[in-house]
Order: structure tokens, then C-alpha cells, then sequence
């Protein structure tokens, strides 16, 4: 049976990293929350910080699409789950509308999510020191694939009244695109950034809230938001051929599980925590930083974040420190990522060379090297059992650090590596007592019984 489902949505894309994205659709958030509209945003790509500022403007959890990590028929799923009665959609890019992370592929670019959910797109234009050439970028992004629905363009950083005449003449007038704004470059806009994004927003929850009241004033003056809103409803009706996979499984019993969350841990994917909760989880968020106990939790999660900027707080909380070396020694079923694998390591330096104590599971020693990126999509062959999966599965994920591990003696991995570095190129996911520690970051999306295997051995550690 055939279904035809309206989501009025548009995606914001760039001509390029750093083109304003970011600024515009979380501006554009908070302006049309503030019309009374309900809007659901979105974040193409691996990123937890960007949703963080979509998150605070729209007043709805941001949710990740990946075309890299999931398949067309997930992403389409959680689109449409997510986007379940709200006014409107905003989808943020990652990168240029076309970059993809393999060559003359166009999976896991922006350009494939608005393709399967068949999005219009508005392209941001970074027009410093060009006019006509804004002109000829349009046009480029707007012929260079067959179907691509560029529906209008936003012009960032003009310098002024004569600039914007220019610009704005040339794309509409050569490229033969809308331009349905012109933001001005200005200094009191600039933010915070960190390694390739912003500072996140629960670092400084009142300043990121200043600033997005500024993007959204200024969305309001140099944007015709009206305009937007009229693409977004403007965009196909999706026709669905066949029922999406669904994920109806949904248990009913409950086991806790504690969730670090604060300033120093923080990257969680909405999905993932959404899964959990379906096979039984009972999140309890906790703070490594401040918390001191963690009321008869039977799993442990500690994500990635910065613990390496909170070395002395986490140190300093002694108590927190002794009861998650406790529950893992027990055999607490627990999953780390990246931040969270430094955390169970012996001992963690900076990048400034500063030494503290880290929860010492893990007989290795961090250390942050700014000159050593991993930035990558993974995918792993699952050699040892753990937590998450079975010898000869296949997991798929990303990493993004700054940090290599020197593990002293034998350890066990969970992974081989086939695609990314890992922990040292070969393998990641150190196995020990029942934790899985790894550089990589799963998106459970396609991937859910990960997050089953998961759950069923906490609801098996709260019966012993």
C-alpha cells in the first residue's frame, strides 16, 4: 500500500566548511520557534556539537542523518519518525552540499540526505572578496548533479549596500537562483571554536544562548524567513512504495542505566539513547564531575567530550572515581567512546603536558598530541566477544581525536580494524572485565542490536 507522507522541510547546505551553516539554520531555529512554529532540526554527518546549539534554539533534541553510517531506508525512517507532528524541518549540512568521505562518492555527503528524503535546499555562499564569482559557485552547485534542488541562496559575509547589489544581481541574475538573504560580516558574531567546531553548548549553556539570540536577530533583519518557510512547504509530498523497517520491539522490563553527562562528557547520539530506552533501558544521567554516587545502576555508558580540559575536577572527585572502579571490577557491563575510553585509562595528559589519574581499567597511558588527528568513518570486524557484539559481526562507526593511547602489556581487542586507525591502526575497543572501550562512535540507526546486546546483559548483571 502506498503512502504519501507532507514534511514541509528544507536543507541548509554550504559552498564550503565554515560558510555560515551552522549560524543560519540554528538562527533560523529560534526565529521560527519564536513564530509559534514546532521545528524539528536535523544534522547531517558525525557531529555532536553542532546539534547541541540546534537543540537549545529549537527546543527539541537535533537528530543525525549519516548516508554513510546508515542506510538510505534508515535514514528515511528516522526522518520521518522524527519528524512527526511539527510545523517544520530544518536540516543542517555538513561540509559543502557535494563533499563526501570517498572519492567521487556522494555517500555521507548532504547532498545524498536531501536526496532521499527529496528536501529543496537553500546554499550558503561565503562572498568574501567575490560578486560575480558568487554567481558562477551558484550556478556550479546548481548544475554540477542532475536534480539538484537548489531552491534559493543566502549570501554570508557581505561588506555592504554595494556589495549585496552585486552579489545578489549576478547569482540571480547569471546563476538564475533566488537569493533569499544577505548577512552581513560581523566581528561581535564570532564564537568560540574548538579543533574543526564551536565550543559545546553545555559548556557555556548562557553564552551559546546569547549567541544564538544574536544569529536570530540577525536572521530576522538580513533573511526573508517567510520565504524560507514558503520552500519548505513547497517541498514533494514523500511517497512511500513499501512500509520502512520499524523497530517495534519495546520491552518491558526496566534495568538502570547510568549515563555520564556534564561538561566533560557529552557526545551522545539522540537515536542511541532512544534505543535504549526501547529495549528497557532506565537512564540515570550522572556527572563524573560532581556526582558522587550512582544509585544502583546495572550499566555504565561514558561517551566522548573533553575530560582532558576537566583533568583536576575529575581527579578531584574521588568518591565518583572509586564507585565506577568498583561497579566495572564487578563485572557492571559498560561502554566507553573516546572520552570515555581516556577516562578508563591509567593516567591522562594534556595537551599542555599536564598529568592527572584516570579511572585505571584500561594499563594504558593517554596522551593529547595536537599534531596527531584521527578524523575518519570506521568499520570494524568484530574479533572478541564484548558487550556490544559477537566474533564475526561487522560494526560501523566514526572517530575524531587528538589523543593516542600506549597500552602497557597484553590487552584484548574487540575490533580489527578495517577501515580508520583506531587505537593503534590495527584494532580498537579494548575488552576488559565486561567493558568495551573504543575510539569509535556507533550510531545505532541499522546497527540496534548493538544496543540490545547491550541492555540484555545489564538486565542479566541485576539479576545476580
Amino acid at each position: 500500500m502506498v503512502e504519501r507522507i507532507a514534511i514541509p522541510r528544507v536543507v541548509i547546505a554550504g559552498s564550503g566548511s565554515s560558510s555560515g551553516k551552522t549560524m543560519i539554520t540554528t538562527g533560523l531555529a529560534r526565529c521560527l520557534a519564536k513564530r509559534g512554529l514546532k521545528v524539528q532540526t536535523f544534522k547531517v554527518g558525525p557531529d555532536f556539537i553542532d546539534p547541541q546549539y540546534l537543540t537549545l534554539a529549537s527546543g527539541r533534541p537535533c537528530v543525525n542523518l549519516d548516508s554513510w553510517l546508515m542506510t538510505e531506508e534508515d535514514v528515511l525512517k528516522d526522518f520521518i519518525e522524527y519528524s512527526q507532528d511539527v510545523d517544520l524541518v530544518l536540516i543542517e549540512g555538513v561540509r559543502s552540499l557535494y563533499d563526501s568521505a570517498e572519492p567521487l562518492s556522494l555517500r555521507g555527503s548532504t547532498w545524498s540526505i536531501a536526496n532521499i528524503i527529496k528536501a529543496p535546499i537553500i546554499l550558503v555562499i561565503d562572498v568574501s572578496g567575490i560578486n560575480i564569482g558568487a554567481a558562477a559557485i551558484a550556478k556550479g552547485f546548481s548544475t554540477l548533479i542532475n536534480d539538484t534542488k537548489i531552491m534559493g541562496v543566502i549570501l554570508n559575509k557581505v561588506r555592504g549596500k554595494a556589495h549585496t547589489i552585486k552579489a545578489r544581481a549576478a547569482v540571480e541574475g547569471m546563476a538564475k537562483l533566488k537569493v533569499v538573504g544577505a548577512i552581513p560580516k560581523l566581528e561581535d558574531l564570532k564564537v568560540e571554536m574548538r579543533h574543526l567546531g564551536l565550543v559545546p553548548a553545555i559548556e557555556k549553556k548562557l553564552i551559546a544562548n546569547d549567541i544564538i539570540e544574536k544569529w536570530c536577530h540577525l536572521i530576522e533583519e538580513s533573511v526573508d524567513v517567510d520565504k524560507v518557510i514558503e520552500i519548505a512547504r513547497e517541498a514533494p509530498t514523500l511517497v512511500l512504495e513499501k512500509p520502512l523497517p520499524q523497530l517495534t520491539e519495546q520491552s518491558n522490563l526496566k534495568v538502570k542505566v547510568a549515563v555520564a553527562f556534564d561538561e566533560a562528557f557529552n557526545f551522545y547520539y539522540k537515536q542511541n539513547l532512544d534505543v535504549l530506552r526501547r529495549f528497557g533501558a532506565e537512564i540515570v544521567f550522572f556527572s563524573p564531575l560532581r556526582d558522587s554516587s550512582l544509585k544502583g545502576s546495572s550499566g555504565l555508558i561514558i561517551g566522548g567530550g573533553y575530560p582532558q580540559l576537566f583533568l583536576a575536577e575529575l581527579q578531584g572527585n574521588a568518591s565518583i572515581m572509586l564507585e565506577l572502579k568498583r561497579l566495572i571490577e564487578d563485572e557492571c557491563p559498560t561502554y566507553a567512546e573516546c572520552g570515555g575510553l581516556v577516562y578508563l585509562c591509567e593516567e591522562i595528559e594534556d595537551f599542555e603536558g599536564r598529568r592527572a589519574e584516570g579511572l585505571s581499567i584500561i594499563p594504558a597511558k593517554c596522551r593529547m598530541n595536537r599534531h596527531s588527528r584521527f578524523l575518519s568513518y570506521t568499520h570494524h570486524k568484530v574479533i572478541h566477544d564484548n558487550v556490544l557484539s559477537t566474533s564475526g559481526a561487522e560494526v560501523r562507526g566514526h572517530e575524531f581525536h587528538y589523543s593516542t593511547i600506549t597500552v602497557n602489556g597484553d590487552v584484548k581487542y574487540a575490533y580489527e580494524v578495517l577501515r580508520g586507525f583506531g587505537i593503534d591502526g590495527k584494532h580498537d575497543g579494548i575488552v576488559i572485565h565486561n567493558a568495551l572501550a573504543s575510539y569509535t562512535h556507533i550510531l545505532a540507526s541499522g546497527q540496534e542490536h548493538l544496543l540490545k546486546r547491550f541492555v540484555n546483559n545489564c538486565l542479566h548483571y541485576s539479576r545476580r
